[in-house]
């Protein structure tokens, strides 16, 4: 939403880079936006980990590896209301990996696409998931369309809260809607059920 606010339709050609992330002129009209007197404060907050999040420089940030996989990010990250410690806003973010990738572990075969969504800011994953979260995908090419359950595979033990997923949907290019939730633990004891908005993206399997 703080995309759509902050760049005019004409420059959405120029808005993403060649991964899907936020060009540096969308991330300072983001920031530009954050800095007006109605925009609520833990608001502001949220957005200034949105931004550290694409330009590698948040906790966590995204700087990618040498020789790492081909990613391509969703179309935006979501917010989650009441997420970290029950009660601060969450910026959350979803990936998708072409295979074959050697990550994340233990890999993505040829012909099948990976999925990843991390809650920044927050705790591991509870054992226990109040709500699933899936990615529902239809492969344009070939016809394939299927719904992957993410879940807990051991990435990032004691946060922030990781859940990924591997999807077998043949060459082409493929359409990503994902939406559910993840609940994490809590520092304090008990748990919080994070419920992402709905995200959109698109991903070419080789």
């Amino acid at each position: 939403m703080a995309v759509s606010l902050a760049v005019p339709a004409s420059a959405s050609a120029q808005s993403l880079d060649e991964l899907g992330r936020p060009t540096e002129p969308v991330l300072q009209a983001i920031e530009n936006l954050s800095e007006q007197q109605w925009i609520p404060e833990e608001t502001r907050g949220t957005i200034a980990r949105l931004v550290g999040f694409f330009r590698g420089s948040g906790e966590p940030g995204t700087p990618l590896p040498e020789n790492g996989p081909v990613i391509a990010q969703f179309a935006y990250p979501t917010i989650m209301q009441n997420c970290i410690d029950g009660e601060q806003t969450a910026v959350g973010a979803a990936t998708a990996v072409p295979g074959p990738a050697g990550l994340p572990l233990p890999g993505i075969p040829g012909g099948h696409l990976g999925f990843i969504f991390t809650a920044l800011g927050t705790e591991g994953v509870a054992p226990q998931q109040v709500q699933p979260m899936t990615v529902d995908w239809f492969n344009i090419n070939n016809g394939r369309r299927g719904t992957t359950v993410l879940s807990y595979n051991g990435i990032n033990a004691g946060g922030p809260a990781t859940l990924n997923g591997v999807a077998d949907t043949g060459p082409g290019q493929v359409l990503m809607l994902l939406q559910g939730g993840v609940t994490t633990t809590l520092a304090g004891g008990g748990t919080s059920n994070c419920v992402s908005l709905p995200l959109v993206g698109s991903a070419f399997v080789p």
